[in-house]
């Protein structure tokens, strides 16, 4: 079988079939070493060239993902920044309204203080008649 006839098969049944076959026809001597060696290297270069397309592929799927990821992290940090703001904000108005209650609680005592200090007073001070 010469080269021709070999190439012939490898385009009309495939890589896969001339590979198949190869050692039987080397074993009957149908096929040269020489050409059993170039087919060997076509039908390397074939696989390789499928595996070229799918590493491609799958980049091309890597870089979609990473693409997606980002996007995904970009809206988490924007959630996460606006939950700190809200937290902020938050703790900020309890922040105030403890202060308001210190000053209530200040005031009171205060009163407090005034009302009893009369009242001991007006139950010390001698009866007048």
């Amino acid at each position: 079988m010469d080269l021709s006839e070999l190439m012939s098969l490898l385009l009309s049944k495939g890589v896969d079939y001339v590979i198949v076959q190869l050692p039987n026809w080397i074993s009957r001597k149908e096929v040269s070493r020489e050409d059993a060696e170039f087919i060997l290297m076509y039908a390397m270069m074939n696989r390789l060239d499928e595996m070229s397309k799918k590493i491609d592929g799958l980049g091309n799927k890597i870089d979609e993902l990473g693409k997606k990821i980002d996007v995904r992290l970009d809206e988490l940090s924007r959630k996460i920044d606006d939950l700190r703001k809200e937290v902020v904000d938050r703790l900020d108005l309890i922040s105030n309204q403890l202060r308001v209650l210190n000053s209530n609680i200040a005031a009171t005592y205060e009163l407090t203080s005034k009302v009893m200090t009369r009242l001991m007073e007006s139950s010390i001070a001698p009866a007048r008649t």
